[in-house]
Order: C-alpha cells, then sequence, then structure tokens
C-alpha cells in the first residue's frame, strides 16, 4: 500500500511550492503595480487566492476524491485530451526551467558573475531528477526539511527593527504606483502566489484523513503571513521611492545586516533559498510528469523523469541574461495564473454535467 500524504506534510509543501524566486523583488513589484500601502492590496490579493483553492476544494468534494484526468475522461475520449496533456505538460516544464534558471542568473548576479550559469544548472537539474524519480509522499517529506532549512531566515528582520520607521508607510491607499492600476498590473502581483494550484494533482495521494485543503489553506496563509512581514520590513526600512529604485529589495534588506561572524549574509540567504527553489521546479515537473504518464502509462520508470528533466535542461538555455528571464517567467506565470482559475471552473462544469448524466466519478477512501 502506497503512503499517503498527511495535513502536516500538505502544509509545508504548499509553502515551499508558493515560495518561488519572485519573492526577493516582491516589495518592488507591490510598489510598481499597486502603490502606497500596497501591502493591504497583497492581501486582498492573498484572499482571491484562496478563493481560487476554495474552487478546487469544490472539484474535491464534487469529484469525491476521483482525479482530475479521471473526471475529464468521464466526460471527453482519451484521444481528445491527450492533446491537452501534453501541451500542459510542455508549459509546466517551461514553467519549471525558466524559474530554476532565473534563480541561477541572479546568483551569477551576485556572487559569481565569472561562472556559466548553465553548469550551476546542470548540477541544478540533477538534483531535480533525484527528487522526480521518488513519488510525491517523499517529495514532501524532503519538502518538510527544506522549510526548516529555509523559515529561520524570516526572523532576521528583526536585525532591521532599529531603524524601522512607521512614519515611511503612507496616509495614502493605491497612489503613486509607476506602472499604473490595471487588471495586468494587479496580476503580476498575484503571480508571486503561483503554486497553490498544483495542489490538484495531489487528490489520488490522501485520503479523508489527510484533510488535504486544510493543508492547502494553511500552506498558503503560512507563506502569505511570512512574506507579510517581510514585505512590511522593506516598507519601513525604506522610502517609498528607495523600493521603487531598488531591484531586489529583499537582498539588499539583507545586505544592511551586520554580524560579528559573517560577511554578506545575503550571500548565505540567498543560497539557502536554492532549496525553497528546487522544490518548486519538481512540483511543476511533477505536474507535467503526471500528465505525461496518462498518455504513456506502461514506460519504464525513471524514463519520463529523465525526458522531462533534460528538457527543463535544455529550454534554460532559451534566457540567456537577466533582464529577458525575467520577462519569460513573468509570461510563464501570468499564463499559470490564468490555468489556475481556468481548471477548476471546466471541472466544476464537467461535474455539474456528469452529475445529471449519473456518471460522477468516485475515488473517496
Amino acid at each position: 500500500m502506497k503512503e499517503k500524504l498527511n495535513v502536516f506534510h500538505i502544509t509545508l509543501l504548499i509553502f515551499m511550492t508558493e515560495m518561488n524566486i519572485t519573492m526577493f523583488s516582491l516589495p518592488r513589484l507591490i510598489v510598481e503595480n499597486i502603490g502606497t500601502n500596497g501591502w493591504i492590496g497583497y492581501l486582498a490579493l492573498s484572499v482571491l487566492a484562496t478563493f481560487n483553492i476554495f474552487l478546487y476544494w469544490l472539484v474535491y468534494r464534487m469529484g469525491r476524491g476521483a482525479s482530475v484526468f479521471q473526471i475529464m475522461e468521464c466526460a471527453l475520449p482519451k484521444a481528445v485530451m491527450y492533446p491537452v496533456y501534453w501541451a500542459l505538460a510542455v508549459f509546466w516544464i517551461f514553467t519549471a526551467s525558466f524559474t530554476g534558471k532565473n534563480f541561477f542568473l541572479i546568483f551569477q548576479m551576485l556572487s559569481f558573475q565569472t561562472t556559466n550559469p548553465m553548469f550551476i544548472f546542470l548540477l541544478f537539474c540533477l538534483m531535480v531528477f533525484a527528487l522526480l524519480i521518488k513519488n510525491i509522499y517523499n517529495i514532501s517529506k524532503t519538502a518538510t526539511v527544506f522549510f526548516f532549512m529555509t523559515i529561520w531566515t524570516v526572523g532576521l528582520t528583526v536585525y532591521q527593527f532599529q531603524d524601522w520607521e512607521i512614519v515611511r508607510f503612507s496616509p495614502h491607499l493605491f497612489q503613486l504606483a509607476s506602472q499604473g492600476h490595471s487588471f495586468r498590473n494587479w496580476m503580476e502581483v498575484y503571480t508571486t502566489f503561483m503554486g497553490y494550484e498544483l495542489c490538484m494533482f495531489l487528490f489520488p495521494h490522501v485520503t479523508k484523513k489527510s484533510k488535504l485543503f486544510q493543508g492547502v489553506f494553511i500552506g498558503h496563509w503560512v507563506i502569505t503571513i511570512a512574506q507579510l512581514i517581510v514585505i512590511l520590513t522593506a516598507f519601513g526600512y525604506f522610502s517609498f521611492h528607495q523600493i521603487e529604485s531598488l531591484l531586489y529589495p529583499i537582498i539588499d534588506l539583507l545586505d544592511f545586516i551586520e554580524m560579528p561572524f559573517i560577511n554578506r549574509i545575503e550571500n548565505l540567504v540567498f543560497s539557502m533559498f536554492v532549496f525553497a527553489n528546487l522544490i518548486v521546479t519538481v512540483m511543476y515537473c511533477f505536474a507535467a510528469l503526471t500528465a505525461i504518464k496518462q498518455t504513456c502509462p506502461k514506460v519504464k520508470p525513471n524514463r519520463l523523469e529523465f525526458v522531462i528533466v533534460t528538457m527543463v535542461f535544455f529550454t534554460g538555455y532559451i534566457p540567456k541574461y537577466l533582464g529577458q528571464s525575467e520577462q519569460l517567467l513573468r509570461k510563464v506565470l501570468y499564463t499559470e495564473t490564468y490555468i489556475a482559475f481556468i481548471v477548476p471552473v471546466v471541472l466544476i462544469c464537467v461535474l455539474l454535467y456528469l452529475k445529471l448524466k449519473g456518471k460522477v466519478p468516485n475515488n473517496e477512501s
């Protein structure tokens, strides 16, 4: 019998999956796209993400625990769905690759200016492969270990308290946004939450006792609170226009920390986040693997995993410099945001149709 996930591991897995590379530029993204007191808008967007998670909960309840693939294949022939699975799989491979490569381009800028980032990315892909060949239960246990290796970094905000000033907060709400206010600009901040939507691939790996969505909701709000602490620290430490001018405010925030026993704490902290980046990349590869396995169920073990990681590596050659990487990452995250909302809405409509036909799948255990 395969081991099932429990609520603790699910919580930390969602936390780590949402901790993507965009968090280092998050205060700037908020200032540019929302404006003054943008942290309030950030909280509002987190509530919107909670509603999106609620839609996935509806799918889980209405489908009685059936996987998203079982639901769709009850309504449509497999031949119709297979091209969709492959298209989504390729997209998630691109998302995994751009997320991973962006991290190492920033890392190169900070510490390894003369090192070829593709060499470091190759080593990273080997770690991705080592995790991807394991089952989701082992991936979740690895995410748990990585959580405790990175969560302590939030506590470093205490070093800014002596220079933190509440007067740096404006009494005005959502003003001075340099990019103006639009749906697309607010969505740019929303993309920092991406990762929770992968909970739809956990349906076959849980039971009622697992309390899947309790873990998803808690994980989402724990990462929201952790990032909110960092955002508020940045807003009270830098002025509004200083944040606007900084490419990665969180790295600059760390740069001001002085310790007698370590030099350049920002390099150490950023290095620790390779583990968070690893989990994000692995989870998008896991999503691609799950989709492809629906079309190739009899492939020998580790073959598909090798193909996916190889595609991730060679896709990493597309972004050659940091600016291009940022643009590509933004585009895939925009697309992932649309997918995150469209998928549960489509599944709910399909389940309502199947209910009328009396063909609702059942995978409850």
